[in-house]
């Protein structure tokens, strides 16, 4: 779970004075008791060993009634909360100037693994005292490191325990699961995770590096060395957006792409941009209503690839896959309907895509029923 609770917060203080320990204090806007923390750790270099007090400029309006995230926040500041990187100067673009870079105050804490909080703003004032102890640049290393390998755990714990859509229906229904399934969950995990991972590290010098650690993508991190050591200058390919490929076992990729080129994974695919292009742009349907369908109709389309990628195995039990195929035809049959309810202005093009679908999917369980 991300938190971006710089809104709530009016103004702090970081006295990371004494060598080690780091204690924070922030004032929400709801007027209540300042929120402490005691942290193990330092910050960054820029701010080791001085005493920062910072008022936030772009924070909310101030709110006579106490706020559920702050509460929450009070709540665990004796607990377990683990320091990130906490600064004065990440890098960030400017808003008017895309090719500028400014500073930004940046304070990253970690509740419980599960929670990562961030404060981040460009829109402060602060005073600094002068510092108390110089950290050398053994302890600034070591420091980002410890703050890289707390983000990495981060991401480790929330992909355990992540549950996409397609888990999500197989939970609730009891439907018929496979192998499959669950890797194909862990890559959407780390999809879903990975935008706010590459926005940390975008600007970053060996951003990518880092931003390969913290995703477990060893693959990327073999190649990087291997270009090292051959040296070679490295890829830096930070403008190119990662997919789903990316986070699936290298052992595994080659099947799941096959599997995206299968034909009945193509037919579902002409459906899905006809839901991109009409139904979730579509303004008149009740917000919650969209989502509740979109989520299922992700959740059945995970379903439909596993259940193709099952079938390729060298050996798979006929009597799974079928059932399988047998439910996939009644889910979108449900999601048709769903479909008509929120935009009846589609009907006739979602009777026809889903169809031509319906179809795909009988000759695909033909292939290994029979």
């Amino acid at each position: 779970m991300l938190a971006l609770i710089a809104p709530l917060v009016t103004r702090g203080v970081i006295d990371n004075t004494t060598r080690g320990v780091t204690h924070l204090t922030l004032w929400g806007i709801d007027g209540g008791e300042p929120i402490d923390f005691i942290l193990e750790g330092n910050c960054l270099r820029d701010i080791a060993g001085c005493r920062v007090s910072f008022t936030n400029r772009s924070c909310a309006q101030a709110q006579h009634t106490p706020h559920p995230v702050l509460e929450q926040l009070r709540s665990h500041a004796q607990g377990p909360v683990q320091t990130g990187d906490i600064t004065l100067s990440r890098r960030v673009p400017e808003e008017d100037n895309r090719r500028a870079l400014s500073n930004q105050l940046s304070i990253e804490l970690f509740v419980q693994r599960d929670a990562r909080i961030l404060i981040e703003t460009a829109d402060f004032d602060y005073d600094i005292s002068l510092p108390q102890w110089e950290m050398s640049w053994q302890e600034a290393n070591t420091q980002a490191f410890l703050n890289m390998e707390a983000l990495r755990d981060h991401v480790a714990y929330n992909v355990a325990r992540f549950k996409g859509p397609a888990l999500q229906i197989i939970q609730e229904e009891k439907l018929p699961s496979c192998s499959w399934d669950m890797r194909l969950n862990r890559a959407e995990a780390y999809m879903a995770i990975h935008p706010s991972i590459r926005d940390k590290y975008l600007h970053e010098v060996n951003g990518q590096m880092s931003e390969a650690y913290v995703m477990d993508r060893t693959d990327l991190l073999n190649q990087m060395a291997a270009e090292d050591e051959a040296h070679m200058p490295p890829e830096q390919d930070n403008g190119r957006e990662w997919d789903v490929l990316d986070f699936v076992a290298p052992d595994h990729a080659k099947a799941v792409r096959a599997a995206m080129n299968h034909p009945l994974f193509q037919e579902t695919s002409r459906l899905t941009m006809l839901v991109q292009k009409n139904l979730m742009v579509h303004k008149n349907a009740g917000k919650e209503e969209v989502e509740s369908f979109v989520k299922r109709y992700a959740g059945v389309v995970s379903y439909i690839l596993a259940t193709i990628l099952l079938t390729r195995q060298s050996s798979f039990p006929v009597d799974l896959a079928s059932r399988r195929v047998q439910i996939i035809h009644r889910q979108i049959q449900e999601l048709c309907a769903h479909c008509l309810r929120v935009n009846a202005g589609i009907a006739a093009l979602y009777r026809e895509a889903s169809s031509l679908l319906l179809n795909k999917l009988e000759e695909f369980g033909s292939t290994f029923q029979h």
